[in-house]
Parts: structure tokens; C-alpha cells; sequence
């Protein structure tokens, strides 16, 4: 399932969406280090490359204790 995608929506949300049609459940999934949860926020970038090329994913920095910062997915605006 691909959600209609919106800007600044939480690249986690979207991963989230994609574990949960798998069966898994993103809450059960380690925070830290979160390999599991790395792995749903890979196969989201893929697939959001593959449904909306134009659409990009921003990051925040990594936190002080080395945790990943949160990323959004940004589409460019309609002129």
C-alpha cells in the first residue's frame, strides 16, 4: 500500500505504514539501534523514489547520543 503522500510527512510514518501491511509492528521495534526500524525506513525511500521521483527526504542532524534525527518527505511546490 502506498499512501497519498503530503509534504512533511514523517518519513517514519510512512515506514510504519509499510511494516504494518507486512504484519509487523513498528511499536514493538527497537528505538535504539533500531536495525528493524532501519530497514522499513530503507524499503520507504525505495519505494517513495520509485512512486514520486520529484519528491525529496530531508533529515535533522543525528542527536548527541548518535540516534538518527527525524527526516520528512518534501515534495517541491506546485508553480
Amino acid at each position: 500500500m502506498m499512501r497519498k503522500l503530503r509534504d512533511n510527512l514523517p518519513l517514519d510514518q510512512l515506514a510504519a505504514d509499510l511494516a504494518a501491511d507486512a504484519g509487523e509492528a513498528w511499536t514493538k521495534m527497537a528505538e535504539f539501534p533500531g536495525y528493524s526500524r532501519r530497514v522499513w525506513r530503507d524499503e520507504a525511500r525505495v519505494q517513495l523514489r520509485q512512486s514520486d521521483p520529484d519528491a525529496r527526504i530531508e533529515c535533522l542532524p543525528p542527536t548527541w547520543d548518535g540516534r538518527e534525527g527525524m527526516c520528512f518527505v518534501r515534495r517541491p511546490a506546485k508553480d
